[in-house]
């Protein structure tokens, strides 16, 4: 009888064993957006490229400015692939046509060269705001086992931005579309970013975008949270400490 208990006592030892051991090897991620989500929701390039034009001595309208950027980056058309320009060739291509835009603004074709030099060390230097609870609430769920990615429709040297925010620390890796030749909600840009990453057994996406954030990370098979805001038929938390009430495994 001893004999059977004893081993009964053994095989719930090894089951709760194995059972902490697989707890321990699970892989979690979470990916994060960065405007609207972990720093605040900005003008960054209209303010960048209107201070860069007053650098020169030049005037250009708030308007004319936000009609540009309305159809500039690779962002505000995501259907179609930029793989061949990333980087500094993904650079180049958004300068080319504000170059064009320079000069229809009334600026010589050297002092466009330098309105788009200024607008770039502009936007990479804007003040971001951080939001209050974002580093908290990395490092909780850092120590609950997860990995976290950033994952942002967004110009190649975000890293510079988020080292200089003070964020950089609690960050594995990062997915930013001038890099990878995607953009959010594209699919692709989504399973890249889980593939890099080590295809994490549990993989959450934080944004607040609905579309490219929400949407587009649910059809990559991540479990998709909308921060900052609330819309009806989706998982929604006004502040990102309410995170902690969502993402529990």
């Amino acid at each position: 009888m001893g004999q059977i208990a004893n081993q009964k006592v053994l095989e719930l030892f090894l089951k709760a064993k194995a059972t902490l051991k697989e707890k321990r090897e699970k892989k979690k991620a979470i990916f994060w957006d960065c405007d609207g989500t972990l720093v605040r929701d900005n003008e960054s390039f209209k303010c960048s490229l209107m201070r860069a034009f007053q650098e020169f001595g030049y005037y250009v309208s708030e308007e004319a400015v936000k009609n540009f950027l309305k159809d500039a980056c690779s962002w505000n058309k995501p259907e179609e692939d930029h793989g061949d320009a990333n980087g500094e060739e993904w650079w180049e291509r958004l300068l080319g046509g504000m170059r064009v835009f320079c000069e229809a603004q009334g600026t010589s074709p050297a002092d466009a060269v330098s309105v788009c030099n200024a607008f770039r060390k502009n936007v990479v230097s804007y003040e971001y705001e951080v939001y209050p609870d974002a580093k908290s609430v990395l490092q909780h769920f850092t120590e609950k086992g997860y990995k976290h990615y950033i994952i942002s429709n967004n110009f190649p040297e975000l890293r510079e931005v988020f080292v200089r925010i003070g964020l950089d620390e609690e960050i594995s890796d990062y997915f930013i579309s001038a890099s990878v030749g995607y953009d959010k909600p594209r699919k692709e840009m989504y399973e890249y970013a889980i593939e890099k990453a080590g295809n994490p057994n549990v993989c959450y996406m934080v944004g607040d975008n609905p579309v490219a954030d929400y949407e587009g990370s649910l059809n990559a098979g991540l479990k998709p949270i909308l921060v900052h805001k609330k819309v009806d038929g989706k998982v929604c938390c006004e502040q990102l400490t309410g995170l902690f009430d969502i993402i529990t495994e």
